[in-house]
């Protein structure tokens, strides 16, 4: 195994790092000779020093992870986190390097592109798993009071279903169009079925007006559940929605600057957060809102449509290709 780079990572580049904090090395190298005609080449290799898998990271701890050059190209033209955020690295956290890391830097602008699905994926999962905005919360409690009215007025029939009342629900999504949309979906024999959807959650139009509800409070208690949980700042992965944050404004680095600062600017801001200090409603918002910048950011951007997956293979395979022929 030849070794093209290996540096820190972690909080103690992002500038978030406490006293408790273990050590992270990532690195990317060239699989040996035997690996690569055998077609048994890794994606990454792992070392660990923690022995207990359910024991806390301490100040002892040592994790390092390999990518396999051609895991590493993969993930840096997928646009993922670690590899953009091994690609900015700044010299004083590399331990080691090669010419092809070097290359690698150097045609940073074929590897770079405007797709951040996987930036804005992973920000919306942690916003989502701790709490919601409060127009998802209004537009749940709207269509609540919708059907309640209809239901009032109609009755609770079994014959009472959705499509009955098409028109109310349509201009109900009219006004509630962020988090509200009729869809239509064709099924294995291509016939279309049409639900409401409401902040993700669909219902057919075929059922009736009590089951619909009857979905919609339970999408309602789950979302109240949770707001109020992490109101009280309870049952919070605070590591993991201070990375939210960071990712959100790394995204929106790259995207203006075609670069990511490290340290990161608002480190005092994630170490805050990390250390649970900044009540939740307030990370969720700063979650939410550089989500909203990073999408705008999109059609701003001088990043490439698509990176350049050509230069990419090229690149691993010469790599591969000198391994292999010594």
């Amino acid at each position: 195994m030849k070794t093209i780079v290996k540096m820190q990572f972690g909080s103690h580049v992002y500038g978030t790092s406490l006293p408790t904090s273990d050590t992270d090395y990532k690195g990317v190298h060239i699989p040996d000779k035997s690996d690569i005609l055998l077609q048994r080449v890794r994606p990454s290799i792992n070392e660990k020093t923690k022995t207990d898998p359910n024991a806390k990271n301490t100040a002892d701890d040592v994790d390092f992870e390999s990518f396999s050059l051609q895991q590493f190209m993969k993930l840096l033209l997928e646009g993922q986190t670690i590899a953009l955020d091994m690609l900015f690295t700044p010299e004083r956290w590399i331990l080691q390097s090669s010419p092809t890391w070097r290359e690698i830097v150097d045609r940073k602008d074929q590897w770079l592109s405007r797709s951040v699905t996987a930036f804005v994926g992973y920000c919306r999962q942690q916003a989502a798993k701790y709490g919601v905005r409060g127009s998802r919360v209004a537009a749940v409690r709207a269509v609540l009071k919708l059907l309640d009215e209809i239901i009032a007025f109609r009755g609770n029939s079994p014959t009472n279903r959705l499509e009955q009342h098409w028109h109310g629900l349509i201009q109900f999504v009219v006004d509630h169009r962020d988090h509200a949309q009729i869809v239509r979906v064709s099924d294995k024999n291509g016939l279309k079925h049409v639900y409401l959807e409401v902040c993700g959650r669909k219902v057919d139009q075929h059922m009736t007006l009590k089951h619909a509800r009857e979905v919609y409070q339970r999408v309602f208690d789950a979302y109240g559940q949770r707001s109020l949980a992490a109101e009280r700042n309870e049952g919070v992965d605070w590591k993991a929605v201070a990375h939210a944050v960071r990712v959100t404004t790394e995204a929106e680095e790259l995207l203006l600057t075609g670069h990511i600062t490290f340290h990161r600017p608002d480190a005092p801001l994630l170490l805050r957060i990390r250390k649970g200090e900044v009540p939740y409603k307030e990370v969720a918002e700063l979650i939410e809102g550089g989500i909203d910048r990073v999408e705008a950011c999109v059609a701003k951007s001088s990043l490439r449509e698509t990176p350049n997956y050509g230069a990419a293979e090229c690149l691993v395979l010469e790599e591969y290709e000198a391994e292999v022929l010594g």
